[in-house]
């Protein structure tokens, strides 16, 4: 199924939510959606975050064209920048106030690109919360490795498909083997020096271009760092075509994200059901012009939280052709941070380990022993 890039045109307040139904988004006329949203049995309102977790898209630039990744059909698709950090930093005493824990500052973009990251992650910090990363680990020169790690960050993922230079930098477009290499084995040297208790977690995902270098991967890296995980590619949205899309009904089920979160804000504040969506095709309101709980409560994403649980998945053609709603505990290759099987694992937020399907925290007991030793 081909789901095209929609971008609508405006009238009027973009983010009210008469606007947000007729965006192209969901499958039937405004009227209809109201008409369903109107019948919806009432429910007790949401009080405080499905998730404790919160991720904010502190940019959407990258360095890399990697090739697994649908940079090409984000290009002209969507605007692009940076958060603001007044809008941030109003928007963590927001969250904080209603259960934020964790804070993961990434989205559909390199990180480090933001030269405020440090002062995202300081003022996260200074509220008492859990930081986490997800990077290339390009930009981990001995400079930017120091300010991130002073930072107080808590959590780092880095992406590294690749154990040569031909197959890495075929993979990692854009980026250089040698140079990440030498930056990551520098922050990890610093971050012993300085005592910080910042994890360190490396992912791999296997393709023809580089499944040569699994076994070279996990024995380099996994004596290395706090954690390794190793996994298949998935479609990213309607980005790529790694796995089957089914049309068939009675295999989907929900991925568990329109009900248990994380609350997934863009650079712009723009409100989206989860990262798969890269390029904002279900908005569900703006976090830096509404209250976040008048989002969540809001009649799109109720409308959004129907048809995931009813299973009537065509109201949003774009979460209608997601791989998450079919069986992929084959995408698991392998990580050291829980012992969970593949079928319960794929269910879990690759951040908080959260199951999503369930709405429940991976218990302690099925962590790792070296993946607690740096316990948040």
């Amino acid at each position: 199924m081909t789901i095209k890039t929609i971008i609508p045109i405006y009238s009027g307040d973009k983010y009210s939510q008469d606007q947000l139904l007729a965006d192209g988004s969901v499958s039937i006329p405004r009227d209809r959606s109201w008409g369903i949203i109107n019948k919806l049995p009432e429910e007790a309102p949401i009080t405080k975050l499905l998730h404790p977790e919160v991720r904010y898209e502190v940019t959407d630039h990258c360095n890399a064209s990697c090739i697994m990744c649908p940079r090409d059909k984000h290009e002209h698709a969507r605007e692009h920048g940076i958060m603001n950090q007044e809008a941030y930093e109003r928007s963590i005493n927001e969250v904080v106030a209603l259960g934020a824990q964790k804070i993961v500052l990434t989205g559909f973009g390199e990180p480090m690109l933001d030269k405020r990251l440090e002062l995202k992650i300081k003022y996260a910090k200074s509220k008492d919360l859990s930081t986490y990363i997800i990077s290339n680990g390009s930009i981990l020169n001995s400079k930017r490795a120091r300010t991130i790690l002073e930072a107080g960050l808590d959590e780092i993922r880095v992406s590294f498909y690749g154990m040569r230079t031909e197959t890495y930098n075929a993979v990692m477009q854009g980026l250089d083997f040698d140079k990440t290499i030498s930056g990551m084995t520098e922050f990890l040297r610093l971050r012993d020096e300085l005592g910080a208790k910042t994890r360190v977690q490396v992912s791999y995902l296997e393709m023809e271009e580089n499944k040569g270098d699994t076994e070279m991967f996990k024995a380099f890296w996994e004596p290395k760092v706090d954690a390794i995980e190793i996994w298949r590619p998935h479609n990213f949205g309607d980005g790529r075509d790694y796995r089957e899309r089914d049309p068939n009904l009675e295999i989907k089920s929900t991925c568990g994200r329109p009900e248990n979160g994380p609350l997934q804000i863009q650079w712009n504040g723009e409100v989206i059901p989860c990262c798969y969506d890269y390029n904002n095709q279900i908005i569900l309101g703006n976090a830096f012009e509404t209250p976040v709980l008048d989002i969540l409560n809001g009649p799109k994403y109720r409308l959004l939280r129907h048809a995931h649980r009813m299973k009537e998945f065509n109201l949003f053609p774009y979460c209608d052709q997601c791989d998450q709603l079919l069986p992929h505990a084959d995408a698991l290759i392998y990580t050291n941070r829980h012992n969970l099987p593949p079928e319960e694992a794929v269910k879990l937020s690759n951040t908080d380990l959260y199951n999503l399907a369930d709405g429940k925290q991976l218990e302690k007991q099925n962590m790792s022993e070296r993946y607690l030793e740096k316990a948040v």
